[in-house]
C-alpha cells in the first residue's frame, strides 16, 4: 500500500521538474529583467559599413538569462541575424550593416516585453566630401545662340574615401540655367550630374562662371565643392611677328610682315584689332604707325613693309601691339629687319 502510494509522488516530483526546467528555456525574458544595448561603433564611417551589437539580458535575481531570444531592430541598414539567442553571460550578438544610405540608424533590442534603451548609430557620411568638375572648363570668347552646354560632375565620398550613393547634392551657377532644379541623387558610384546651360545673353563682363555643388552628411553639416569656368574674351595675351625676308640690299625693297595673336591660354584669337610699327621704311598706310587691322579665324593678320634704298648697311626694328585683358596694351616681340651692303 505505501509503495502504491509512493509512485503518484514520484509522478508529480518528475512533472515538477518537467515544468521547472522548460522555465529554464523560456525563449523570451521574464517581466521584471533588464536588457542593456551596445553598438560598436557608434559611428560607421562607411555607409555600407558594419558595426557590432551586443544585448546584455538579466533576470528579475539579477544573474544573467542563458537561451532566451533577443530580437534586433533598426530603422536604417539591417541586422543579421535579426533574433539572436543568448549565452552562459546573457549576451546576444548581431551584426548592424549599412544599406548603401548615410543616416543615423535607431537601434533597440528587445525580448518578450523587456526593452532596451533606443541608441543613435551615425551610418556614413560625417565625413563626406564633395568634389567638383566642369567640362568644358573654358567657354570660347563667341557663344552659338541656342548657348553653350557644360556637364558638371559631382562626386561624393564618405570618411574612407568609397563613393557614397544616396547623397542628395544641389548644384548653383552664377551665371547661366541649369537643367535640373532640386536635389540630385548620386548613383552608385556616388556621381551627381546636372547640366548647365550658357548663352550669348547670359553674358555681359564676365570672365568667368562659378559654379558649386553642396551636399550633407549625416550630422547635417554642408560639404560644398566649387569650379570656376573660365569665358575667353576677344583680347590678346601674346603677339608673335615674323616677317619675309628680314634682309634686303642697299636697294630697299619690301618685306611681307604677320602677326599671330593668341590668348592666355594659346587659343588663336580672331577679331581683335593689331597695328605694327617700324623704325625703318613705311607700313602700307604709308606711315611708320600702321593702321589697325583685324586678326582672322587663324589670329593672324599681316601688313607691308617698304624700305626705301639706302646708302649705307642699317637696320631697324617692326613690333605689333594689341589690346589686351581690362584694356591693358599687349606688344609683340620685336623683329629686325638688315639692310647690307653685300
Amino acid at each position: 500500500m505505501s509503495h502504491r502510494a509512493a509512485l503518484p509522488l514520484l509522478s508529480a516530483a518528475l512533472l515538477f521538474a518537467l515544468v521547472a526546467g522548460c522555465g529554464k528555456a523560456n525563449p523570451v525574458a521574464p517581466s521584471g529583467s533588464t536588457l542593456t544595448l551596445h553598438v560598436n561603433p557608434t559611428n560607421i564611417l562607411s555607409p555600407r559599413g558594419s558595426a557590432t551589437a551586443t544585448a546584455t539580458l538579466i533576470r528579475p535575481n539579477g544573474l544573467p538569462d542563458n537561451g532566451a531570444q533577443v530580437q534586433f531592430t533598426t530603422t536604417l541598414g539591417t541586422f543579421n541575424p535579426a533574433s539572436a539567442a543568448t549565452g552562459s553571460n546573457g549576451n546576444a550578438v548581431s551584426t548592424l550593416t549599412g544599406n548603401g544610405v548615410p543616416g543615423t540608424a535607431k537601434v533597440t533590442a528587445f525580448s518578450g516585453g523587456v526593452m532596451s534603451t533606443e541608441l543613435d548609430v551615425t551610418i556614413g557620411g560625417l565625413g563626406a566630401s564633395i568634389t567638383l568638375q566642369p567640362s568644358p572648363a573654358t567657354l570660347p570668347a563667341s557663344l552659338p545662340p541656342s548657348g553653350n552646354r557644360i556637364t558638371l560632375v559631382a562626386i561624393v565620398r564618405d570618411a574612407t574615401g568609397v563613393p557614397e550613393p544616396g547623397a542628395l547634392v544641389n548644384f548653383t551657377t552664377t551665371v547661366g540655367t541649369l537643367q535640373n532644379n532640386g536635389l540630385i541623387p548620386t548613383d552608385a558610384n556616388g556621381t551627381a550630374t546636372d547640366v548647365l546651360t550658357v548663352k550669348p545673353t547670359d553674358i555681359t563682363s564676365q570672365t568667368s562662371i562659378m559654379v558649386t555643388a553642396d551636399t550633407a552628411n549625416s550630422s547635417g553639416a554642408i560639404q560644398t565643392a566649387m569650379a570656376t569656368i573660365s569665358i575667353l574674351t576677344n583680347s590678346a595675351a601674346t603677339i608673335v611677328v615674323s616677317g619675309s625676308p628680314t634682309t634686303l640690299p642697299l636697294a630697299g625693297g619690301t618685306v611681307a610682315l604677320t602677326a599671330l595673336v593668341r590668348d592666355s591660354v594659346g587659343n588663336v584669337v580672331a577679331n581683335v584689332g593689331v597695328s605694327f610699327s617700324t623704325t625703318l621704311g613705311t607700313l602700307s598706310n604709308g606711315s611708320a604707325q600702321g593702321a589697325i587691322k583685324t586678326t582672322g579665324a587663324d589670329g593672324t593678320v599681316t601688313d607691308t613693309l617698304t624700305v626705301p634704298a639706302q646708302t649705307g648697311a642699317t637696320s631697324g626694328m617692326v613690333t605689333a601691339s594689341a589690346p589686351g585683358a581690362g584694356g591693358s596694351l599687349v606688344t609683340s616681340n620685336t623683329l629686325t629687319i638688315t639692310v647690307t651692303s653685300q
